[in-house]
């Protein structure tokens, strides 16, 4: 079976390309391009598609409609997606939706593979997770701390046309294809803005990151730092505790900030560990209230909420952003490698009157 790709809507002017700056412009062999452009045998519609995105982006217009291939059982693009924690509610839901956006349009001709990453703050074995993929893949999603080892392989990938997105965080590989998540900035201003409302009086913040070498943790601190300095409020945000993401750590660090001070009037969670965070409030039960925030919506931050310890918690839209990280995949891998995009999905505010 076969359909019909035709060339650009009526009216734009053709101008004189060549073969060779179109099979540049798609990264494909000049006669892959002369075959598809003259309708001289049938291909398959990824590469169809790559031809007519750079032909149209050159100015080019067809006057043979390309045949392209429709197999009874197309290939799929196969994308992996390296998550962190396995054990981790919010990574489990994530996986869940990934796998059920793939399933819910097959038409978009995709298979999704989960990978969880138990030492995603170990670049080096971050990358040679990346670097194992080769040649299984045609597409890579990841999350991943900043690093020179990282990006190193990343432009691997790049070099066999294997896009990588950055997913929830962001990264400074020159050769990342994309980044998808929620804007971190906007994240911690938001926090801060609800700290400065929630806290009974002005005091010192805590702040918990998780590693610092997360940008969107970076970012996020960053947000709720400027806050507070641009509206002149007389609070004093504190230097921020590491706690690798780990429950047991932040639940150390509450407990040492809680007892270093009397002063301390709010925390800000920047990534996870929220339930050792709670857990220490519990514990220490502080003579006057806390202004809480932090971020992802799990049964751990929900019941918090409800019983009042949480104040807000900024989420990702877990289906939305599965849906758009699929689908910017899809579509770095069947487009000619252009400047580096951005998906940016809007956070969730979270209150204890609307879970």
């Amino acid at each position: 079976m076969f359909d019909e790709l035709t060339g650009p809507p009526p009216g734009l002017v053709k101008r004189r390309v060549t073969v060779r700056q179109i099979a540049e412009k798609a990264q494909l062999s000049v006669a892959t391009v002369d075959r598809v452009i003259n309708g001289r045998t049938t291909v398959r519609r990824g590469t169809a598609l790559r031809v007519q995105s750079a032909a149209h982006a050159l100015g080019y217009q067809f006057t043979v409609p390309m045949r392209v291939r429709i197999d009874e059982a197309p290939q799929a693009i196969k994308c992996v997606f390296l998550l962190q924690r396995r054990a981790s509610s919010f990574y489990q839901h994530l996986a869940e939706e990934l796998q059920q956006t793939a399933q819910r349009d097959p038409l978009q001709g995709v298979q999704v593979t989960i990978q969880h990453m138990d030492d995603y703050l170990e670049p080096a074995k971050v990358a040679d997770t990346l670097r194992s993929v080769q040649g299984q893949v045609d597409a890579v999603a990841v999350v991943a701390t900043e690093s020179n080892t990282v990006s190193d392989a990343i432009d691997i990938l790049a070099e066999q046309q294997i896009p990588v997105l950055a997913l929830l965080s962001d990264l400074s590989s020159p050769k990342l294809a994309g980044y998808a998540g929620i804007n971190n900035r906007m994240a911690g201003r938001t926090a801060a803005w609800a700290i400065a409302r929630c806290a009974n009086r002005p005091g010192k913040l805590g702040v918990l990151i998780g590693s610092h070498g997360y940008i969107g943790q970076e970012e996020r601190e960053i947000g709720f730092r400027s806050y507070f300095r641009e509206k002149g409020l007389e609070f004093k945000v504190l230097e921020p505790a590491v706690c690798l993401d780990d429950p047991e750590i932040a639940y150390k660090q509450t407990l040492e900030l809680l007892q270093a001070t009397d002063e301390l009037t709010g925390i800000y969670n920047v990534g996870g560990g929220a339930s050792g965070v709670l857990r220490a409030i519990e514990e220490k039960k502080p003579s006057r209230k806390l202004a809480y925030v932090c971020h992802e919506l799990t049964p751990v931050t929900r019941a918090g909420l409800s019983a009042g310890t949480i104040d807000l918690v900024l989420a990702h839209d877990v289906p939305a952003l599965a849906r758009s990280a699929v689908k910017m995949l899809v579509d770095l891998k069947t487009t000619p490698p252009g400047r580096k995009q951005s998906l940016i999905v809007p956070f969730t505010i979270y209150t204890s009157e609307n879970i």
